[in-house]
């Protein structure tokens, strides 16, 4: 009994393990560029810098105050990993003794326990870079969830 005792031990500090692992590693792979580092390097800069870094703008449009907006959409594909805990399977199984030419029949079991799986999560960034006269730009916003914040 007092193997069982320590083997659900351990599957717990495992477990507990694996999700502190998962939170760091999404925090780090979350850092990356403000919303005031963006502004600082692209406001006062023309719009063909921007055009040679990023390529052609996705879309374009007149705002109010007839300034033309640039919108540059990125698509972000992200791994991340997620704790699956699987449940051990029991299988029938043939069994041929080649000596004896007889078949035997009985179950085996499949690992089960916790493991790491990665999955892939997709999001979009929309950047609305609005540009005066001049073709400077002076202003920037972005909306999604994977934009600097």
């Amino acid at each position: 009994m007092k193997y069982g005792k320590s083997k659900s031990v351990f599957l717990y500090s495992k477990a507990i393990l694996t999700i502190i692992f998962i939170f760091a590693v999404t925090g780090i792979a979350s850092a990356g560029q403000t919303i005031d580092d963006v502004r600082n390097k692209w406001i006062g800069v023309s719009i063909n810098k921007l055009i040679e870094k990023h390529g052609y703008p996705d879309q374009s449009f007149t705002a109010p105050n007839g300034n033309t907006v640039y919108v540059v959409i990125k698509n972000v594909s992200k791994l991340y990993p997620v704790p699956v805990f699987r449940q051990p399977e029991r299988k029938d199984i043939d069994i041929f003794n080649t000596q004896t030419g007889a078949y035997s029949y009985g179950t085996t079991t499949t690992g089960g326990g916790w493991t790491v799986e990665q999955q892939m999560q997709k999001s979009e960034c929309a950047g609305y870079f609005e540009v005066n006269k001049d073709k400077i730009i002076v202003e920037v916003k972005f909306k999604g969830e994977e934009c600097p914040k």
